[in-house]
């Protein structure tokens, strides 16, 4: 059976019902990629039996853990992102089998580096043009996701 963080019980009780209801779906043997970012095909994670979830980003709350880590240039987003990751706070990475980050941006990228020391860390390559170069990079980007889920799953 999977535990609770140690420092659950000074959670708000929005957010103990969250790692509630992600604890229980685990107990059950359910499976959960976490994501932080729409470009994330997430209909191949389901397809692999699995739920996506969106990751926390949603308070200052965890910057200042984060704020350790990372440079002092980085946005909040990132920040508060990686602190929540490193606090054990969002009950949504906690439960993660595995996170799928995305190349969005240069900090996002440092970030999932970092994040792969917590959590197995998957990050898609995103093109960034829309010619037939960056279609065929994006097709080649999903049959690799779609082999990672494959893998982790069986």
């Amino acid at each position: 059976m999977l535990r609770l963080p140690e420092n659950f019980e000074s959670f708000p009780e929005a957010r103990k019902s969250g790692f509630m209801k992600m604890k229980a779906h685990k107990d059950n043997g359910g499976k959960i990629v976490g994501t932080y970012c729409s470009f994330i095909p997430t209909e191949l994670i389901m397809a692999a039996g699995a739920i996506p979830v969106t990751l926390c980003a949603t308070s200052e709350e965890p910057i200042a853990a984060a704020q350790e880590h990372l440079p002092s240039n980085l946005c909040p987003l990132i920040k508060a992102s990686y602190g929540f990751a490193l606090t054990d706070t969002c009950p949504y990475f906690y439960f993660s089998d595995f996170i799928v980050g995305e190349t969005t941006c240069d900090g996002k990228k440092k970030m999932f580096e970092l994040m792969n020391d917590i959590k197995d860390t998957y990050v898609m390559q995103l093109p960034s043009s829309r010619d037939e170069v960056a279609l065929t990079m994006w097709e080649a980007e999903i049959k690799k996701f779609w082999k990672k889920l494959e893998d982790f799953y069986g």
